[in-house]
């Protein structure tokens, strides 16, 4: 080859090569040097010779090659190596390896050299430029060597783009990656990563960092009780107030974005403390665990600017942190605002806000705006954690990854191949990792097929520690050519597991450990299924081991990093080499059963596993007798099917190889043990405190005590300790113990006191401590695996169970043994393909035991009763040589296994080839074992077996029907048996005859017809060309005698099968192709102790297709010690089970299964309550091992409820796992009690079951009777069944509201039938619904037979049914009464006083008070002000002694002392539909009362009825008087952000509304508003409120609405007609207005309780009732000042003992939230408003006047006359004094008009003179203290914008400036209500005029901004006018400092008088009130260019006099001398010249 330069062949190959998307690389040449001057050759490693070096080349797993060139140390290759690219871009973390060897024709090829190139400068440079690099080669150790190597890369993306053309891969690597640019040229070393292009690793700034709330704890709370379900949330964002923003003259606006969305307050102009008020409403609809992680920011900008300079500050955090604070929100705190483009962000001002995350059913707090010294403290500071913390890094160092499963199939590899985009490989999967934390990833590079990778890198995350992320997410990638990269699984790392805050906190560290990755099944899939990539992505548990990476985590604090990743050095990596060191660990598995399984057409067999080790689809690893035998599935006579093991059991053991980490998994055990034994004790004093026992009990104070004293001694143990020679520590190891051990102390400390406790609160401490015991047991470092059993069906994996390797883990101690650690529990299998988690896989009873394997003789000593049979398999296949022949062959087309092979058909086992393994010997010679599932007949297992049989006719096509060769067959067209000679079995009897099968597709006589059975089906009517028919005969048996299961004896044990994948059978059939018999052989030990596990190698093959194979034998433990038992499970009942039905019932049937065998109840038809009253009995049941064992790990009973369907398959509608309880009959038997179990679908709760279950031993003593029978049922014994009593229940059953439609048809005529404890009572039929919803008989008595004891007792379910035409009566709607225990009374001997059902006419009492003095100065806004807290709004009120009103937090009805309002009827829902699709069907009006009646025989001393005296239920009318106050927070309507409110009030048909009268822009809207509407009830009962947006063009819009009950409000004692206020008024505001004065609602109130009284007395004046004396001086002191309107003495005493007495609703306003049906659940805003209710007359009270306030006008007059000591800004260019040109500034905040004073030019002592007025017009209220300002949004915004705020004057000082922006001076705010007092005289001005200034904090805390202090400020708007000095201030380095001083006037003027006392602005006419001279300013006052002369005399002249005269005098000089040589003779200048 020509030998040219490589640049030179580089720009040719560009120019030339046509490439879509491409690298290059261009070998040059090999330098044999390190300079010019000096020459070094390559190392030569050839002993003779010289090498013959090459170079190989490796991107993205794609290998190339130069030639070799030979004998030469100064190699030159001039090649060119290129990869197509155009599926996949690089990344620019990605990188070229580079090696060079001596190529070696015998032997490996030898390294010369290796280098590696970053791709960051390559992808970022400009597409296609070559990039020369001079690489230094390292050796094998990463040593320097001499030589160099020179090459170009360079990378051309697609079309030739840049770089918004770059793949994704390009731009879209990882995200702390991200280089900026590169240059042409690049010299590095192999080990230089560039990190000097790299300006971002992955620190976003303060923003990013997030907010650390106070006192938050580590784990999430209240986000963890969320579903994984799609939910609508709303997130509201008030913004109230900004304070000490950093900067002059700004014009601040917020800007709030969550999820791509954003609002914008409004721009507040000239001010650092703008008042925003503003609320955002964030509408969210996504899976919770999404939202949480979402960022909400806080930015605050200056709107003067465009750049991102202008940010002023920012802040950022999680939603889930404000979701898990109290009621989901954070109300008025401070955001400490911080410049995100800061390096070391500082303090930039403060923001005030409120957050509320808002889900379905969720409340919104009171959010609203408020000035309160309490929020104006540091304590109440949200900080950015990058403002009082220091930068952090958390280096993550990742060694190496192991076992990861392939990612792609050999198939596709091969596709990959052809299609020229790769090359197959062995390990299949290209692995990186990806670290994420806090929004941060970073990625390690890519190692190209390696299923182990080392990748050796550290990957640094900078942060701004502690963060509010509290997971670290680890996730292995593969990455992928074609498509995108797949997630292999994910791991996290929380850092509250791996840190610990306090004093003796530490930081967080990890590892280095193994961390295990989980994902979905490892078997590879070509689609994967959403299910799957949860389960890979983290976002559900993985169920299956994907592998797992060796870590290590440290945190520096101080700085951020230098790089994303740095590589780690071999000396670092060696270190780690002690954490992987291995120990021999073992498995071992016992199986019991495996049962309710699902019908399988294949054998079944469960594996176990941990890691790779026992899996048997990995063949990397050593196999491991990790399996049990396949085995058919056998039907249990019920339900399911179960594996028939035959009294031996499968035993597995797994010999894996782990690190010893058991110091760790022991302390989790140790901790564990403690939450068992607390877990146990909580629930025993829960179950005592629901049992209704006294909290002072004996019995509930000595759980108490017990479960105190239990915690505190378990708190005391020491934890495990650690083996310093088998284990190795980590730091997180040692900090963890020294925590927990701290942490278990204090605990235990603490628990010695609860006992002093009340017993709710001990719970409430019990729970605590049970949360932080969770939290201790957290072990981030558990290297092992998890163990996991699964079912599986050849080798697809159909259902598993993941057991943590802790739980198992085997302990020397009782608390380090794990709790499942060699005991028998029942695993519940998860089916991963099932998404509603309703299907149970199955359940596996099983032993697991792991430990040591020097630890495993500890198994085997304590289970002396277990001996271990071991046998070697081969199954030898045949299969038939022609079909139909008969002839069995092991040659053939169908024969796809070997002739002796495994189970599955995989491996060649041939019988000779099995030798005996290391320390075992064969005993005997192989044997034929059929495999026992084989041998059972079809009626194994069943009740009911239905016979059959075919007779089979031929003809000749249109012959006549004769009998066929073989005229009796089975379905299959085998022969069968004749049906007359079909022998019935012993044990079974016929149930009926021969009869043939009509319930076919068949004709008239059962015949059906075809022309070829096997060609093609069978047909109902016959033809002509039928040549075959047949019928099918049937007769059912029963079992009537229990007997042995049959099994069929085998002809030499083979099994038969269609093919070999399928299900195997004993006998044959013609449709059998193949066929296989098991042969075994024992092993027997050959040496005593425990013999290693026996590993089979087997050479199969001949000559060079020779192979050697391992496999295990099967092993099985057979126990010397086998019991049979009998269980009886009495099922009672059931409660709370969801609809099944559409009617909203179901016909229930429960299904119990344990252990082989299942039973069902009956089924109770149309109940969500059924009453099974059933006992289902399982005889000689056997179970292995001791007594002892069973009576703790009894297998599990399994229950599940099932609703009975006509049609189709049951529906599920719940399951539990119990435990029986085991009895000995001869150690005395007692009857064991029912308890309720809590019924689940899912995770979710629905319902419980009442029973109890028995174990009794069979074969001693005999056992208890059998229970009574019902007809062919067992009932539950009356031992058992809860003791019963007569009871009475009295239903008042007053009506039924808002029933909806069923079937297209309105509900009429309906009927209520009411059912409890098995007896049924129906009410009358109402005539009509529409007319009267009333019952017009409602009380209805039934007597039954009631558990007792509450806990027992059943519901009460209710079932509503219209009367249609033609005799139709559907079930319209039920309800279930589950709570009947709260209407249980004790039977009384006189009848309930019920209260009245009609209201009191008004008849204008009042005129009989004498009337008081009217308070002018008092309306009812001050009296709700007042009543609300803001006292500042309410004026005078408080302090002349008016009484408050209660402003309730909620709905009337939500108040728990006035119970919803059902003290007399109360409100059931009716519900129709089934489970989770259940819908509101109506409202059930009534009440219940439950009492025990006498024994039988004592009828005449019954209790009399107690509802018996209910009034009439006619309807009445009303009027309802509603007042709608105010609106809170309303959901915004227009897309602007606000809406246009208004009022609609509905009652049935009336409708009224304030449209009117709407309020305009706003979201809290002062509405003042009273309606009147009539209504009949309970015909209009519901009081719809309403609220809606106004638009003006298109229709309204509805925000939200509120419905009232008014008929529970009319039927209750409570009175909740009209509330009662606290005095007695006769006149002004608070007048009275009820229809009764105090002392008639006294007497009646007293009446219908059935109280004595009242008796009144006069001296003094009190009353007595109920026993009880009350005098008018109990609540009113004599010297108490009562205000001037109160009423007689007689009428306060009585409302007093109203309010004390008895407990009836006070006066009120009600705070109601607001929902909208298209968003059910979540609030639109909050209506404060109240309801009074009258009857329909003449005349009504008057009602309360609550028209708002309205707004006075006024002018603010400012006269400025003098400013002293302003900065002086400037320095004059000619005279260099200082000066500024100042004028002054003013605006009201909240509006745009802004004045300004003249100029003072040239001020040069500070001293300026204006006398100038500013006027602004200003609109307050003053009972308030605030203003009303008045604005558009927009310019095209047809409506303006009300909003009120404080009033706040503010005066900037400036410097003028001719060209330039003028310069901002400083500035005050003055709050015209609070304003601080005028100095007399400028030198009194100072810092106590500064409420900053005088503050304990430094200036830019957020202490109280505007004086509070009355004795310190002065109300202006109360003084009228105001003179003297005011200090003006400014903020400079954080400093706040007095920067001038204001004389000025200060006067406010109403509108009247503004017109008789005129003044103009500044000086203008009229100039007057008062009259404004021209300001005395000094002669150097003026603007220079307009004034030349008097710039020159106080400019020039005054400075440079002298200077000006000297120049005179030397220039007059000069001009003299001038014109005196000038006039001198000629002659006299030649002399004086010396011409002559």
């Amino acid at each position: 080859m020509a030998s040219f330069t490589p640049r030179s062949l580089f720009t040719a190959f560009v120019n030339t090569v046509v490439v879509v998307s491409c690298l290059s690389v261009f070998l040059s040449h090999h330098v044999a040097g390190n300079s010019s001057s000096e020459r070094c050759h390559l190392q030569n490693l050839e002993t003779l010779g010289t090498s013959d070096p090459y170079v190989t080349v490796i991107f993205q797993g794609d290998k190339k090659k130069t030639e070799v060139k030979k004998g030469t140390l100064e190699p030159e290759w001039n090649e060119k190596l290129q990869w197509d690219l155009s599926s996949k871009g690089p990344r620019p973390d990605e990188c070229i390896d580079i090696t060079v060897k001596d190529y070696e024709r015998l032997g490996r090829n030898k390294l010369l050299g290796k280098a590696t190139i970053a791709l960051r400068n390559v992808v970022h440079a400009a597409p296609g430029t070559p990039l020369d690099y001079e690489l230094g080669l390292l050796d094998a150790s990463d040593s320097p060597t001499v030589g160099t190597l020179k090459l170009v890369v360079s990378y051309k993306p697609p079309g030739g783009s840049g770089a918004k053309g770059r793949p994704a891969g390009v731009l879209g690597g990882a995200v702390a990656v991200g280089a900026t640019s590169a240059g042409r040229s690049a010299n590095l070393t192999s080990t230089d990563m560039g990190a000097d292009a790299i300006p971002d690793v992955g620190v976003d700034g303060v923003g990013g960092a997030g907010g650390v709330m106070p006192h938050l704890p580590p784990q999430q709370r209240n986000r963890d009780r969320l579903s994984n379900a799609k939910t609508k949330f709303q997130v509201r964002v008030r913004v109230v107030e900004g304070r000490q923003l950093m900067g002059a003259n700004m014009n601040p606006v917020c800007r709030v974005s969550l999820d791509g969305n954003a609002r914008q307050t409004r721009v507040h102009k000239g001010t650092n403390t703008p008042w925003f008020d503003q609320i955002f409403f964030f509408q969210v609809d996504k899976i919770p665990g999404e939202l949480m992680e979402d960022f909400l920011e806080f930015k605050v900008c200056n709107s003067c600017g465009i750049r991102a300079s202008t940010t002023i500050g920012a802040f950022k955090f999680e939603v889930g942190m404000v979701y898990d604070q109290a009621e989901h929100s954070v109300l008025n705190r401070w955001l400490v605002l911080a410049n995100p483009d800061e390096p070391t962000p500082t303090v930039q001002g403060y923001l005030k806000v409120s957050v509320a995350v808002l889900g379905p059913g969720d409340l919104c707090p009171d959010m609203a705006a408020r000035q309160s010294d309490q929020d104006d403290v540091e304590a109440n500071l949200l900080w950015s954690a990058g403002v009082h913390l220091q930068p952090a890094t958390f280096v993550l160092s990742v060694y190496c990854a192991q076992n990861l499963p392939r990612m792609d199939a050999g198939t596709m590899q091969t596709l990959k191949e052809i299609l020229g985009v790769g090359k197959a490989s062995k390990e299949l999967v290209d692995p990186y990792l990806v670290a994420s934390y806090a929004g941060k990833e970073v990625q390690t590079k890519i190692l190209y097929t390696n299923e182990n990778p080392e990748f050796r890198q550290n990957l640094h995350m900078g942060f701004l520690f502690p963060s509010m992320c509290n997971v670290i997410k680890i996730t292995l990638m593969d990455w992928d050519r074609v498509g995108d990269d797949d997630t292999i699984g994910t791991a996290t790392i929380p850092v509250s597991a791996i840190s610990a805050p306090g004093e003796e906190g530490f930081l967080p560290t990890f590892g280095p450990a193994w961390v295990n990755v989980y994902g979905a099944r490892r078997e590879w899939e070509l689609l994967e299924s959403d299910g799957e990539g949860s389960m890979n992505e983290g976002r559900e548990a993985g169920c299956a081991y994907r592998g797992r990476v060796l870590l290590a985590l440290h945190t520096q604090v101080g700085s951020y990093p230098p790089a994303p990743t740095t590589s780690i050095d071999n000396n670092d990596f060696n270190k780690i080499r002690r954490f992987r060191g291995t120990r021999k660990f073992v498995v071992m598995c016992q199986l019991s059963g495996a049962g309710l399984l699902g019908a399988a057409g294949k054998p079944l067999e469960v594996e176990v596993s941990v890691g790779n080790f026992g899996n048997k689809l990995e063949n990397t690893m050593l196999p491991s007798p990790s399996s049990t035998h396949p085995a058919n599935p056998v039907f249990d006579g019920c339900k399911y099917y179960f594996l028939p093991w035959s009294g031996v059991e499968p035993f597995v053991t797994i010999h894996c190889d782990f690190e010893d980490v058991t110091h760790r998994l022991h302390a989790v055990n140790h901790i564990t043990s403690i939450i068992t034994s607390t877990q146990q004790n909580l629930e025993r004093l829960e179950s005592l405190l629901r049992g209704n026992k006294e909290g002072g009990s004996k019995e509930v104070q000595e759980a108490l005590l017990e479960a105190c004293r239990r915690l505190t001694a378990a708190c005391s143990e020491l934890l495990p300790e650690v083996d310093p020679v088998r284990h190795t520590e980590t730091s997180l190891d040692i900090h963890l113990k020294a925590h927990r051990q701290r942490e278990l102390a204090a605990l235990g400390k603490a628990a010695m006191s609860w006992h002093q406790n009340e017993p709710s609160q001990v719970v409430t401490e019990l729970q605590a401590a049970l949360n932080k015991l969770d939290n201790l047991a957290q072990e981030p470092q558990s290297g092992m695996p998890d163990v996991f059993l699964w079912l599986m069906s050849g080798t697809r994996r159909l259902a598993y169970i993941r057991i943590p390797a802790h739980s198992v883990l085997s302990g020397h101690t009782p608390s380090s043994h794990g709790a499942l650690a060699g005991r028998f529990n029942t695993y519940a299998l998860i089916n991963p393909d099932d998404e509603s988690g309703c299907v149970l896989g199955g359940v596996v009873r099983a032993s697991v035991w792991l430990g040591r394997e020097e630890e495993a003789r500890t198994w085997w000593d304590a289970r002396p009763h277990l001996q271990l049979t071991v046998y070697a398999e081969t199954y030898e296949n045949q299969v038939m040589s022609v079909p139909g022949s008969g002839k069995w062959t092991d040659g053939g087309l169908l024969m796809t296994r070997p002739k002796f092979s495994d189970a599955d058909g995989r491996l060649s086992l041939p019988r000779e080839a099995f030798p005996a393994p290391d320390s075992w010997a064969f005993q005997g010679d192989w044997f034929i074992d059929p495999d026992p599932s084989v041998r059972f007949e079809a009626d194994a297992g069943r009740q009911l077996f239905t016979e059959e049989v075919f007779e089979l006719n031929v003809r000749l096509p249109g012959g006549t029907w004769i009998p066929a060769p073989t005229p009796w067959t089975d379905v299959r067209g085998d022969p069968a048996t004749e049906r007359d000679k079909v022998e019935l079995p012993r044990g079974w009897q016929w149930r009926d005859s021969w009869t043939y099968d009509l319930q076919r597709a068949v004709d008239g006589e059962g015949w059906e017809y075809t022309v070829e059975s096997g060609l093609v089906g069978w047909s109902p009517q016959e033809k002509i060309y039928h040549v075959k028919r047949r019928r099918r005969w049937v007769r059912e048996r029963h079992l009537v005698e229990k007997v042995e299961k049959k099994e069929l004896v085998q002809v030499d044990g083979w099994e038969y099968a269609p093919l070999f994948r399928l299900q195997f059978h004993a006998l044959e059939r013609k449709i059998d192709m193949v066929r296989r018999r098991r042969w075994r052989r024992r092993l027997v030990p050959t040496q005593p102790g425990l013999p290693p596990t026996p590993r089979l190698s087997i050479k199969a093959g001949k000559g060079d297709d020779e192979i050697t194979q391992l496999t295990c034998p099967r092993m099985y433990v057979v126990s010397a010690e086998r019991y049979k038992y009998q269980l009886r499970a009495h099922i009672y009942q059931a409660r709370d089970l969801p609809a099944g039905d559409k009617t909203g019932l179901s016909d229930p049937y429960a299904v119990v299964s344990f252990c082989n065998g299942t039973q069902q109840t009956e089924k109770q038809s149309k109940t969500l309550c059924p009453t099974w009253d059933q006992t289902l009995i399982f005889d000689d049941v056997e179970l292995t091992g001791p007594l002892s064992d069973t009576a703790v790990q009894a297998p599990k009973i399994v229950i599940e409820v099932f609703d009975w369907d006509a049609r189709g398959a049951p529906e599920f509608l719940g399951r539990v796992f119990c435990s029986p309880s085991m009895i000995d009959p001869g150690q005395g038997y007692q009857p064991l009690p029912l308890q309720w179990y809590p019924l689940s679908v899912a995770s979710n709760q629905q319902g419980e079951l009442l029973a109890s279950f028995e174990l009794l031993l069979k074969g001693g003593e005999e056992l208890p009777i059998l229970p009574p029978t019902r007809g062919d049922l067992y009932m539950v014994p009356f031992g058992v069944r809860p003791l019963l009593q007569r009871t009475r229940v009295e239903v008042l059953c007053w009506g039924v509201r808002n029933m909806t439609t069923f079937e297209l048809q309105s509900v009429t005529r309906p009927s209520i039938e009411f059912e409890c404890g098995g007896e049924r009572i129906t009410s009358p039929v109402m005539a009509n619904l529409r007319l009267n919803p009333n019952f017009d008989k409602p009380h209805l008595v039934f007597d039954v037979e009631l558990p007792k004891e509450e806990l027992f007792m059943p519901p009460l379910t209710l079932r509503v049914v219209d009367h249609r035409a033609f005799g139709s009566k559907p079930v319209v709607a039920t309800a279930v009464v589950t709570d009947l225990h709260k209407y249980t009374i004790e039977p009384k001997t006189a009848r309930e006083s019920i209260g009245m059902t009609t209201l009191p006419r008004f008849d204008a009492k009042f005129s009989r008070d004498k009337p008081g003095t009217v308070d002018s100065d008092i309306d009812w806004w001050a009296k709700f002000y007042v009543s609300c807290g803001q006292l500042e709004r309410s004026g005078s009120y408080q302090s002349k002694g008016y009484e408050k009103l209660e402003v309730m937090k909620g709905c009337l009805e939500d108040e728990a002392r006035f119970s919803g309002f059902r003290d007399l009827v109360d409100t059931v829902t009716l519900y129709r539909g089934r489970g989770d699709q259940a819908q509101e069907a109506g409202e059930f009006k009534g009440t219940f009362r439950v009492y025990p009646l006498l024994p039988d025989g004592a009828e005449d001393i019954q209790p009399p009825l107690i509802l018996a005296g209910f009034p009439s239920s006619d309807p009445q009318e009303v009027v309802a008087r509603v007042y709608v106050v105010l609106g809170e927070d309303l959901a915004p309507k227009d897309a602007g952000g606000a809406s246009d409110p208004y009022v609609v009030i509905k009652l049935g048909k009336t409708s009224k509304s304030s449209k009117d009268d709407y309020r305009q822009n706003t979201l809290n809207p002062i509405f003042g508003h009273v309606f009147e509407v009539q209504g009949t009830l309970p015909l209009h009962k519901d009081l719809e409120v309403q609220v809606w947006d106004y638009d003006r063009f298109s229709s309204d819009d509805m925000i939200g609405e509120t419905s009232i009950d008014l008929e529970n409000r009319f039927l209750t004692r409570h009175r909740a007609t009209i509330g009662l206020p606290r005095l007695y008024h006769v006149s002004g505001s608070n007048m009275w207005r009820d229809a009764e004065l105090p002392t008639e609602i006294l007497n009646k109130t007293a009446k219908q309780r059935n109280l004595d009284g009242p008796v009144w007395s006069s001296q003094p004046l009190s009353l007595s009732l109920g026993g009880t004396t009350y005098a008018l001086t109990d609540f009113e002191s004599v010297n108490s000042s009562l205000p001037p309107t109160v009423g007689e003495a007689r009428e306060r005493l009585a409302l007093h003992v109203l309010h004390r007495a008895l407990a009836l609703v006070p006066e009120h306003v009600e705070t109601r939230p607001l929902t909208h049906p298209a968003n059910p659940g979540i609030p639109q805003g909050r209506l404060k408003m109240w309801v009074d209710l009258f009857p329909v007359g003449p005349e009504l009270p008057p009602p309360v006047d609550i028209t708002p306030r309205q707004a006075h006008k006024y002018f603010l007059r400012v006269v400025v006359y003098n400013v002293f000591d302003a900065p002086l800004q400037e320095t004059s260019v000619v005279s260099r004094e200082k000066m500024s040109d100042v004028y002054v500034k003013g605006w009201l905040q909240g509006t745009n008009f802004v004045q300004k004073t003249d100029i003072h030019y040239r001020c040069m002592d500070g001293d300026a003179n204006f006398n100038w007025r500013l006027l602004f017009p200003v609109e307050v209220i003053e009972a308030e203290q605030v203003m009303l300002v008045e604005y558009k949004e927009h310019p095209w915004s047809l409506t303006s914008t009300q909003l009120r705020r404080p009033p706040h004057l503010t005066l900037q000082l400036w410097d003028n400036d001719l060209i330039s922006r003028d310069d901002y001076l400083s500035e005050t705010t003055l709050d015209l209500c609070r304003l601080p007092k005028p100095a007399k005289n400028r030198d009194d001005v100072g810092p106590s005029q500064v409420p900053q200034m005088m503050a304990e904090t430094d200036a830019n805390s957020v202490a109280v901004t505007f004086l509070d202090d009355d004795t310190q400020s002065v109300n202006l708007f109360e003084a009228k006018r105001v003179y003297g000095y005011f200090p003006f201030i400014r903020v400079e380095e954080g400093i706040t400092q007095i920067a001038g001083k204001i004389e000025m006037e200060l006067e406010v003027v109403s509108e009247e008088e503004a017109k008789l006392r005129p003044a103009g602005q500044g000086r203008d006419d009229p100039n007057m009130n008062p009259k404004l001279p021209e300001p005395d300013r000094p002669a150097t006052s003026f603007l220079w260019i307009t004034s030349p002369w008097k710039s020159f005399k106080h400019i020039l002249w005054r400075r440079y006099k002298w200077y000006c005269i000297t120049l005179v005098i030397l220039f007059l000089l000069f001009l003299f001398l001038f014109l005196f040589f000038y006039s001198l003779p000629s002659a006299t200048v030649d002399y004086m010249l010396g011409i002559y």
